[in-house]
């Protein structure tokens, strides 16, 4: 199980980002988190992938995998959950690849270190995923360095590599922002039918997170000021912004039946 108790964190100058967050995350489970923009949702799944940068200071609480603190490991144990541990879909997905070195070999060579394959089998296994993520092209894509590839493929290359490490939990940072309808439906779909591991989904897409999360936790200012079955937030939302949220997703919820009568 992944926890995160009580913790409270702040920017080198001095800045609360978090403050006495909790969430528990099983490997059976999907959570999402919502809330406003500069809430905190990216710093806390940042933070716990261990990439939120240098100057982050822990004033109190603790994330723990499995019962053991994760704070006190060395960059180099940090790292090395990253990929069958966690695994990782960033909002920006160019961040996530190295802008001088071709797609093909940024997986493979992470295949070939996280799983132990050799360059013959890493490579099937990059066409493989690809596939699955609708990425047909497969040889064009390996051959291509990041700049060459639009956003929205490259968030669906981010979610095969996750397909293929099959990570105890996905972090995902708005995974379907850079995504048109029928990809974003299609990478939903691999999200709701993942079963190797827990989901917890940074997202403002309704549809997403009424597919996807049995519970849904809303952060403000960074905090958690709601938390509750996802059903039950948007029927019945407590706080302000959660209320402004669940108005949101019923206006959309109307318009959509209007247009269905219309056609």
């Amino acid at each position: 199980m992944l926890t995160v108790s009580n913790l409270t964190i702040s920017s080198a100058e001095g800045k609360c980002l978090l403050k006495d967050v909790s969430l528990s995350l099983d490997q059976d489970e999907r959570i999402c988190l919502t809330g406003a923009s500069g809430a905190g949702k990216s710093t806390l799944i940042r933070f716990i992938m261990g990439i939120g940068g240098n100057g982050l200071n822990v004033l109190s609480g603790d994330v723990q995998l499995d019962g053991k603190s994760i704070l006190n490991l060395t960059t180099r144990e940090r790292r090395d959950l990253c990929g069958k541990t966690f695994g990782f879909i960033p909002q920006n997905s160019m961040t996530a690849f190295f802008s001088n070195i071709k797609i093909g070999r940024q997986i493979s060579e992470t295949y070939q270190s996280r799983l132990q394959l050799s360059k013959k089998e890493a490579y099937k296994l990059a066409r493989e995923t690809l596939e699955k993520v609708n990425l047909r092209d497969a040889d064009r894509v390996l051959n291509a360095y990041p700049s060459q590839l639009s956003g929205g493929m490259l968030q669906r290359i981010a979610m095969s590599m996750i397909l293929g490490m099959k990570p105890r939990y996905i972090l995902a940072d708005e995974p379907t922002s850079a995504l048109d309808i029928s990809n974003r439906a299609h990478l939903i779909q691999l999200l709701a039918d993942y079963q190797d591991g827990g989901i917890l989904f940074i997202s403002h897409d309704i549809e997403a997170i009424q597919k996807l999360c049995p519970a849904t936790c809303v952060m403000e200012n960074g905090q958690i000021i709601e938390r509750q079955d996802t059903s039950q937030l948007f029927s019945s939302p407590q706080q302000e912004w959660t209320i402004r949220f669940a108005q949101a997703a019923e206006r959309n919820h109307t318009e959509a039946e209007r247009w269905k009568k219309l056609w």
